[in-house]
């Protein structure tokens, strides 16, 4: 039976980044302290010291203000945070629909670290930060459900250069999002009573899937939250942003793992226009001095008009939250690494770096396929393809082996023709050569006759890698979405049940493997 858990580091490519902060942090604390286990939020919080109640307190005040504008409870967990509770930070792009497994996946593993937290006397929440800003419309425009079904967002409002949490959320997308969840067998959430943007809607899904959850969502394209930071805004205007801080990051991090993540800008800002026109900061300040306004023209900016890149918004994001953790995907720590020195520049506290934890579900059908070719994730994330020629060769060679004898035969002749005079030797080479090359074109014909006579179950093999393991060579958590996935266990809140109990003992990042057979 194949092992329920198996250390995340396991499945991650032995010289990344990632991999190297899981299973060698001490050797990665030249570009982040501590390490990515339990052991590592303790030491966090040890680092930071107390928590500056002021700004929690305002944060907070801004959170409240996010939720009653949208005529929202806001959940315990904000009173929580109010007060001053350890933060477990988690974010990503607001993906329609939730996107692909590991959206989700982060967020509880982020949850199962903040309930050992409190299991050791320690109050401790989840925060989400809403990555509202993005601008990758393609990336989070769908969510694949099972056989292919796919929920495909087309906005007819969507402009490239809106942030998609702007992009509205009308009564059709709605419409095509329940009839999606329909098909699939899965529950769409409670639908909002007017039409919403995608930030709006995200917050209802994630209320509805971790409604009894200590999660606390902030969405980082608020008005308050960016006045608070304008230090952060006016150094990158000034030249005294993270340019140098980044760049001298890149170049240990190119020395030792190969291309940097985050490429160091002169400015790592956008700006916003009044219908959410996002324009790089430099290509900003070339349009302003066209026009006569001058090297100053950001002064005449309002603070809610200024948006964080990429290597800009994991600084905004953690002076705002003081977190204890930050949960993020392999890149994602990739990418952090490459940032400690930026958080050093600006002296702001850096929270414990945890690796997620993976999952992968193996339903009814899909477990007949792993019993039949002794497939585990260590082997690999197989097309269907490739599966299905595994299979074959293994059913055939235990009708016999083939290429044992055969090298042990060809030795054997080669021996013979050694006692002969002349050229028997490389006479009986060619010959063999091309016995080897006729074996490999008679076993071509066996796999063929073997496909053939048990067409069902080759059939069967490639359908549930491509459409459910491993999402044709992916991932099955890259591919399908948690939502239908978690059916096979009973639905969601079971799964939940389910995730929490085998992670409760372990302290390091862990990829869990669900079966409905166990």
């Amino acid at each position: 039976m194949m092992e329920q858990l198996i250390p995340q580091s396991q499945l991650l490519p032995a010289d990344s980044p990632a991999a190297d902060w899981c299973n060698d942090a001490d050797s990665c604390n030249a570009f982040w302290p501590g390490t990515g286990d339990f052991h590592g939020v303790r030491a966090a919080i040890n680092r930071r010291g107390g928590i500056e109640m002021d700004r929690r307190s305002r944060v907070a005040d801004a959170i409240s203000g996010q939720y009653e504008r949208l005529a929202m409870a806001a959940p315990h967990a904000l009173e929580e945070f109010r007060s001053g509770a350890e933060v477990i930070s988690v974010g990503h792009q607001l993906q329609a629909g939730g996107g692909p497994a590991y959206f989700h996946y982060k967020i509880l593993s982020a949850l199962r670290w903040s309930r050992k937290l409190r299991a050791s006397g320690t109050p401790s929440i989840v925060v989400f930060w809403m990555a509202s800003e993005d601008h990758d419309f393609e990336e989070i425009s769908e969510t694949n459900g099972a056989r292919g079904d796919s929920f495909r967002w087309n906005p007819s409002t969507y402009k490239p250069t809106t942030p998609v949490g702007m992009i509205p959320w009308d009564f059709k997308a709605e419409a095509s999002w329940n009839a999606w969840c329909q098909r699939q067998g899965v529950s769409p959430g409670v639908s909002p009573v007017k039409a919403v943007t995608l930030a709006d809607r995200m917050r209802g899904w994630l209320l509805d899937w971790f409604p009894d959850d200590d999660v606390l969502l902030i969405d980082g394209n608020d008005v308050q939250l960016k006045e608070m930071v304008q230090f952060l805004w006016k150094s990158e205007w000034n030249g005294q942003g993270i340019k140098g801080s980044l760049k001298e990051s890149n170049a240990a991090f190119s020395s030792r793992w190969g291309e940097a993540p985050l490429q160091p800008r002169d400015n790592n800002l956008f700006v916003l226009d009044a219908n959410g026109l996002r324009t790089r900061a430099d290509r900003w300040s070339t349009d302003q001095q066209k026009q006569g306004k001058g090297d100053e023209a950001w002064k005449t900016l309002r603070p809610e008009q200024n948006s964080p890149n990429a290597a800009l918004r994991p600084l905004y994001q953690e002076w705002l939250l003081q977190s204890a953790a930050f949960v993020g995907g392999p890149s994602e720590v990739a990418y952090w690494l490459s940032l400690g020195k930026s958080f050093v520049h600006h002296r702001i506290s850096q929270p414990a770096l945890l690796l997620r934890d993976g999952a992968l579900v193996i339903d009814e059908r899909a477990s007949h396929a792993v019993e039949w070719i002794q497939w585990n994730p260590l082997k690999g994330w197989w097309t269907g393809e490739v599966a299905r020629t595994y299979w074959v060769d293994l059913e055939l060679n235990r009708l016999g082996e083939v290429a044992g004898p055969f090298d042990a035969w060809s030795k054997a002749l080669v021996a013979y023709a050694e006692g002969i005079p002349g050229d028997a030797v490389p006479t009986t080479r060619a010959a063999l050569s091309r016995m080897e090359q006729e074996l490999q074109q008679v076993r071509k014909k066996w796999r063929k006759i073997w496909r053939q006579q048990h067409s069902d179950q080759c059939a069967l093999v490639e359908e549930v890698f491509d459409t459910w393991l491993t999402i044709k060579g992916k991932p099955q958590e890259r591919g399908l979405s948690a939502l239908v996935a978690v059916e096979a266990m009973g639905g969601w809140e079971l799964f939940k049940a389910q995730w929490f109990e085998l992670l409760e003992n372990t302290n390091e990042p862990q990829f869990l493997v669900f079966s409905s057979r166990h």
